[in-house]
């Protein structure tokens, strides 16, 4: 038999072999066995946290074109938890900053003003120097100011811009400055959202982080189970 007839049945007996000598190494080595287990559950959950997430950005519509931003997301009159997962729907849709004002009467907003800026900046769409006013006028118990920083990252900070903001709002509420909270809305790479509050001096730290593994999961029949 000459060389090369040798060698090409060698390469058959090997592309005949070769699945057989795969299904050994996975299904019977027990070593392998324990990291296919480890990868198909990892995989699993994964899936399971991007089903929770789609499952939250599935419930709101994206904004249409002219229509406000307050409006699209129904802002008003929603619980504090109802509406940071509002915003930060919208926010991350918008791909650029939105500045938000939520006058909060015992958890529950009952003015909003926002506005649309730049992928780099934004502003209150109303008169800051009346904010006082409403809060006094509204019986509330809180000011939250929310704006968003655009990276999917899982980390930022307050900008020097936003630390001036922050304590020029301070100043216009006087009397009332201690009902402020700014924050900053952030997501990660797998749009789960973050809140980082900050104050005028430059201090900042972690308000609130959103855990899709946490969250409840849609089924089939439509009903809702909490997955811990």
């Amino acid at each position: 038999m000459s060389q090369v007839m040798s060698w090409a049945i060698y390469l058959v007996a090997c592309m005949l072999l070769a699945p057989a000598i795969s299904w050994i190494f996975n299904n019977a080595w027990e070593p392998q066995q324990k990291r296919n287990k480890k990868r198909s559950k990892i995989c699993s959950e994964i899936s399971r946290l991007r089903r929770n997430i789609d499952h939250v950005f599935q419930k709101y519509d994206a904004r249409e074109k002219g229509e406000t931003f307050k409006k699209a997301y129904s802002l008003q009159g929603r619980s504090q938890k109802d509406l940071e997962e509002a915003l930060a729907v919208g926010m991350f849709h918008e791909k650029r900053e939105v500045f938000v004002a939520a006058f909060m009467r015992n958890g529950i907003a009952v003015r909003i003003t926002a506005s649309i800026g730049s992928p780099y900046k934004c502003s209150a769409s109303d008169n800051p120097k009346k904010w006082s006013f409403y809060l006094s006028k509204l019986r509330c118990t809180e000011l939250r100011q929310y704006h968003n920083h655009p990276v999917h990252n899982g980390s930022t900070k307050p900008s020097l811009t936003d630390i001036r903001t922050s304590g020029m709002i301070q100043n216009l509420l006087g009397a009332q400055s201690n009902k402020l909270k700014s924050l900053i809305i952030f997501w990660n790479p797998h749009q789960e959202w973050k809140l980082l509050e900050y104050a005028a001096n430059g201090k900042y730290w972690m308000s609130h982080e959103f855990d899709a593994s946490n969250e409840c999961e849609a089924h089939p029949s439509g009903q809702l189970s909490l997955e811990l």
